[in-house]
């Protein structure tokens, strides 16, 4: 550690001492190094002689000296009774927009998936017409045959939503789970 940098964290930490004091210790603390670098030495040895510039720092505050630590009782992250039913409560209003929101996204899903099973099942459906009515049209036929296209591109689609309602919805769920445990929502 350089002289710079040890007086540096002094002059911070000895915030708490009045002007006049903490100049007075700081020279000090600069005279030492001063005459060690006339001795010969380096700032690094002074610096490792003197010790700790932290430790220092609350010797000379006494107890005057605050920790900037702050301690975190052993019941932090644990809600009371009271803070469990406000989350549940909470949770409760949360899920009457969540669940009518998630359900209109599913649904929607699912009309995608029907609209792909249809648009594949387009040619059975011609054949059926075929056999019932008796009466042969080339254009349904190639109508059907270009559905069946767009089922495949549907059904490609349909494979990335529901995985992505799935992952929503899981996600949903399990940050449901932690809050009502108490744990941060991560």
């Amino acid at each position: 550690m350089t002289k710079k940098q040890f007086i540096s964290i002094l002059e911070s930490r000895l915030a708490a001492l009045p002007p006049h004091e903490r100049r007075e210790f700081i020279e000090d603390v600069v005279s030492h190094f001063d005459i060690g670098m006339q001795n010969g030495r380096s700032e690094q040895e002074i610096a490792r002689e003197l010790g700790d510039p932290f430790e220092m720092a609350k010797e000379a505050l006494g107890e005057r000296y605050v920790d900037m630590e702050i301690p975190v009782p052993a019941s932090a992250g644990k809600p009371s009774s009271f803070g469990k039913i406000a989350m549940g409560t909470g949770l409760f209003f949360c899920a009457m927009v969540m669940i009518p929101f998630l359900a209109a996204l599913w649904s929607g899903g699912v009309a995608i998936a029907a609209g792909s099973l249809a648009t594949l099942l387009s040619p059975v459906l011609v054949l059926l017409d075929y056999m019932v009515n008796g009466t042969f049209y080339p254009a349904k036929l190639f109508l059907s045959v270009s559905f069946v296209g767009i089922g495949i591109l549907l059904g490609y689609l349909t494979r990335s939503i529901i995985s992505g309602l799935l992952s929503i919805t899981l996600g949903y769920s399990r940050w449901n789970t932690r809050m009502m445990k108490g744990r941060d929502a991560k």
